[in-house]
């Protein structure tokens, strides 16, 4: 709502009538005085002010309403809550903020105000000091404001006075609540709420903000800081592979420590054929800029070559132990590795062999993300044969590990 509107509003509960007005339903406490009807001795002043605002002559409105105030004898309650609400939409329409604030403060706090009419005071106060830069009025009349009615638009006025305050975790607390109300989210409010979240060096809350980006407004730029987000975490080896494979996924992959990094996290893994292939992805997109670029990762891709053609000869003896063992723990491996080769219906057939054997790293520290991600390669398989409805339903059996979860549902955004 804007300012102007928002005073248009408060206006329309003055209740100005013709001489003699009265408006009982304006009396609401035995302290406004005057019997709801304005006194008969300025009457001819209120009358000449409401047709001079009518006609939208500002200063001739003001002038009558002193001419009003100048008239001998004490004025009711009544009669100053009317000269009050006038003045605040005049100074609104000549951009004078501030005495339009006072003004409607005045009708504010007078007992004069209708209940029923408070919140739309309220709102444009809140319009009126965030036009003032005054945030912390704005807070004060916001907060008020959502005491009677929890409207979405003042509590985005709200955490955009803490955000620009400092307050960074009152932004944050508040624009959650907005989006704990479901529904599309503006992506204005998510980025106000990112921006809060980066401000209190909160990378948990960051990396929520940036998963509803993603949800909503699948931005490349929104994907790859989500996914260093995601990396910057408390996140292990098994976690920020996974991390990297959606980012190659989604083509967000961009910086030359990222590749090298997947790389090696793929070679310690005995996942030659992957380091392989992420390492030439890098050169054929010439991410490897400088000289010394060049020669790390073309030793690190002369590596993997090796150990790919040897793990690609030992692939028919490794299928054979799997087959026979007993636990599912050579048959995910297997399928990791005939995915790296680049054969996801094989990679499919191993995994759900040994996702059905179970017992995957029984006992490891590590066990958690070991069976998510033998869920999430299988999606991944799955996803590369063109079966998304099968790379859905792997995809949502991950469910141990928070991280790995997190990484399940982006893969889904993607079926």
């Amino acid at each position: 709502m804007s300012i102007r509107t928002g005073l248009v509003i408060a206006v329309a509960s003055i209740g100005i009538l013709a001489v003699g007005w009265s408006s009982p339903a304006a009396a609401q406490t035995a302290a406004c005085t005057g019997g709801g009807k304005i006194s008969k001795q300025i009457a001819k002043q209120m009358v000449a002010a409401q047709d001079a605002m009518k006609a939208k002559k500002w200063q001739e409105t003001l002038a009558k309403l002193r001419e009003a105030e100048a008239v001998p004898g004490s004025k009711s309650q009544f009669d100053l809550f009317h000269i009050s609400e006038i003045r605040s939409y005049v100074y609104t329409n000549l951009r004078q903020e501030g005495d339009a604030a006072r003004e409607l403060e005045n009708g504010l706090n007078s007992p004069c105000l209708p209940e029923a009419k408070r919140l739309s005071h309220l709102k444009a106060l809140v319009g009126l000091y965030s036009a003032l830069r005054n945030y912390p009025k704005v807070i004060d009349y916001g907060n008020r404001a959502l005491k009677i009615s929890r409207d979405p638009d003042m509590q985005v006025q709200v955490a955009q006075a803490y955000y620009l305050s400092g307050n960074n975790k009152e932004a944050v607390r508040v624009m959650n609540e907005v989006l704990e109300r479901g529904g599309v989210p503006k992506e204005q409010q998510l980025l106000l709420i990112l921006s809060a979240c980066e401000r209190a060096n909160d990378n948990a809350c960051v990396s929520r903000v940036l998963e509803k980006l993603v949800q909503n407004y699948p931005k490349p730029d929104y994907w790859m800081n989500l996914m260093k987000a995601l990396r910057r975490g408390d996140t292990d080896d098994i976690q920020k592979l996974n991390v990297m494979r959606l980012s190659a996924h989604v083509n967000v992959l961009k910086d030359p420590d990222e590749y090298k990094e997947m790389a090696q996290l793929a070679l310690d893994e005995q996942l030659a054929a992957e380091a392989q292939s992420v390492l030439e992805q890098g050169f054929t997109k010439k991410v490897f800029a400088d000289k010394r670029q060049i020669d790390v990762n073309t030793r690190l891709l002369t590596k993997a070559k090796t150990s790919a053609a040897t793990e690609k000869a030992e692939l028919p003896k490794a299928e054979a132990a799997a087959r026979s063992a007993t636990t599912g723990d050579a048959d995910v491996k297997l399928g990791a590795q005939y995915l790296a080769f680049g054969d996801p219906t094989k990679a499919a057939e191993a995994l759900q062999r040994g996702i059905a054997k179970g017992n995957i790293a029984k006992g490891d520290p590590k066990e958690a993300q070991r069976v998510d991600e033998a869920g999430l390669l299988l999606g991944i398989a799955y996803l590369r044969n063109n079966n998304k409805v099968d790379a859905a339903k792997a995809f949502r059996s991950v469910k141990k590990d928070p991280t790995m979860v997190r990484i399940a549902k982006l893969w889904l955004l993607n079926t």
